[in-house]
């Protein structure tokens, strides 16, 4: 019995590691999917946005301002992924729309996202 005395500080040491690990990557992950919540939310403020442009040089200067990344619809909490905007206007038979993408990508190759890319797509308002 007394070789024992121990045995619960060794056990504690070995698992509050794994324990601690397990928590940060919780909260981390829970930053990284708030990033991509705000992605989506940009999205669609951004293709909003472009849609309701009813003046043509307004819309072509919106429209590289997205595409150059000039634009800052929200401030990322991680810098686990970045997104690359994507902005056009798509003319087809049945009016026009507005159309925005955002892909992500990342320096590690892993994908932790549910989704590699977002798009809205929106009529324009003229």
């Amino acid at each position: 019995m007394k070789g024992q005395k121990g045995q619960s500080a060794v056990e504690f040491a070995l698992v509050i590691p794994l324990f601690l690990f397990l928590i940060v990557g919780m909260i981390y992950g829970g930053f990284a999917y708030s990033d991509y919540l705000q992605y989506g939310n940009a999205v669609r403020q951004a293709a909003r946005e472009l849609s309701v442009q009813t003046d043509d040089a307004k819309r072509e200067s919106l429209t590289n301002r997205i595409n150059n990344g000039n634009v800052s619809y929200f401030t990322p909490l991680t810098k686990l992924y970045t997104g690359k905007f994507h902005a056009e206007i798509i003319h087809e038979a049945n009016g026009d729309f507005a159309q925005v993408r955002v892909t992500f990508t990342n320096e590690y190759g892993i994908n932790f996202l549910p989704m590699k890319d977002l798009q809205c797509t929106m009529p324009m308002e003229y």
